[in-house]
């Protein structure tokens, strides 16, 4: 067998759910690895992690390589999205933990999902984080906790795992996306006008395709999630169960149902999901979930990256807030004093710029600070301008 085709072949095993590796040399049996790999490149170089022989680097070509658990540890690590996805610290704290926990071996990573949706741009790194671990399977488990689901990015980041399972009383769908504005939060056409709005919207709803068929789900009914123009339809063309857009209708085609009619954004309960394919199944609790897994002794870890990461932005916030309300008291004092100590003043100014230059930095590696940088810079201009006038004073 080809260098090419034993690449593919692998490419092919770590995909599957739970998948594990057995590395047989193909022409000297007896060098047999059980293990998993790290990381590997498009040459076929991999490096791998043995139970026989620890860290080991490895041509792909020179190996057979079979699925088989023995090689994986029997770990499951949990990372949660439970609100909002709002902020950069959170996502690279997620894309961080994705990457350290795959480096460990686990059977597969837990991703439990209960959010509103969020922001475009940190959802695709989300994905991109979980579709690049090309060799540690991903479950998304959908719960039913304070938003009931995963909508809008949350249904994204489940479409980009290897598998999903819905708590009951749960949904996922209406992933149109939308943007925050002055006015509250409007449709990207109400924004940016019909034709660039559109613009917008096609290129995500290709996204959530890619991302659906990517896991053999139906990116038509990924599409209706985001466009209320799309009608679904539930047809036999053949012996073969198909979901095509309405217009695509052929004669001879039988229409089961009209899955999803025009007019509405496609939302799906857990037994809707199973049944087309978007969800593999419907767990009460993780732990049923992980009984259905056939995981149940496995050592569950929940990853506390992301938790501390917010913990750590709301710190962060507090201390610039503080300190921004701090330094705007000492200036209007210092500019509110009669007849006050020029060089008292100025020495004060400057402390009070130094001070400025350091939140502006802050706010440059902490952009989630709900203070906007141009609102600091402005206030560092009045300082500036306030010391240069007292400065140049006669």
């Amino acid at each position: 067998m080809g260098g090419k085709w034993i690449w593919i072949y692998l490419f092919q095993a770590c995909q599957a759910f739970l998948a594990a590796d057995t590395f047989r040399h193909l022409t000297q049996p007896d060098i047999l690895y059980h293990g998993y790999v790290i990381a590997a490149d498009e040459n076929g170089t991999a490096e791998i992690q043995t139970q026989e022989r620890g860290f080991q680097k490895i041509n792909l070509s020179d190996f057979d390589v079979r699925i088989n658990p023995e090689g994986r540890n029997r770990l499951v690590p949990v990372l949660s999205i439970s609100d909002e996805i709002a902020y950069e610290i959170e996502t690279s704290a997620f894309e961080e933990a994705l990457r350290k926990e795959a480096r460990r071996g686990p059977l597969f990573i837990l991703i439990e999902i209960d959010t509103p949706g969020g922001r475009v741009d940190l959802t695709q790194r989300l994905c991109a984080g979980i579709s690049g671990l090309r060799f540690c399977p991903t479950v998304a488990y959908i719960k039913g906790e304070k938003n009931l689901g995963a909508y809008s990015a949350g249904t994204a980041v489940a479409l980009a795992c290897d598998k999903i399972y819905m708590a009951p009383n749960t949904a996922m769908g209406a992933v149109t996306a939308i943007v925050e504005t002055d006015k509250g939060f409007k449709t990207e056409k109400e924004v940016y006008g019909e034709a660039i709005g559109e613009k917008f919207g096609s290129a995500w709803r290709g996204y959530l395709a890619a991302l659906a068929e990517k896991n053999k789900r139906p990116g038509i009914l990924a599409k209706a999630m985001e466009n209320m123009d799309i009608e679904v339809l539930e047809i036999r063309r053949g012996s073969q169960p198909l979901f095509i857009e309405a217009k695509n209708k052929q004669p001879g085609d039988q229409v089961v149902e009209i899955f999803c009619k025009k007019g509405e954004l496609l939302t799906l309960t857990p037994e809707r999901a199973v049944r087309c394919g978007m969800a593999d199944g419907i767990a009460e609790s993780r732990s049923r979930l992980l009984a259905l897994l056939n995981a149940s002794d496995v050592q569950i870890e929940v990853n506390q990256d992301i938790p501390k990461a917010r913990e750590e932005l709301e710190l962060v916030s507090k201390r610039f807030n503080k300190l921004m309300e701090t330094l705007d008291l000492r200036f209007q004092e210092l500019t509110a004093k009669q007849n006050p100590n020029r060089s008292e003043v100025l020495k004060a100014l400057q402390d009070i710029l130094r001070q400025t230059e350091s939140l502006i930095r802050l706010k440059q590696k902490y952009p989630d600070v709900p203070v906007s940088e141009e609102k600091v810079i402005r206030f560092r201009n009045t300082v500036k301008a306030e010391y240069e006038n007292i400065r140049t004073m006669r």
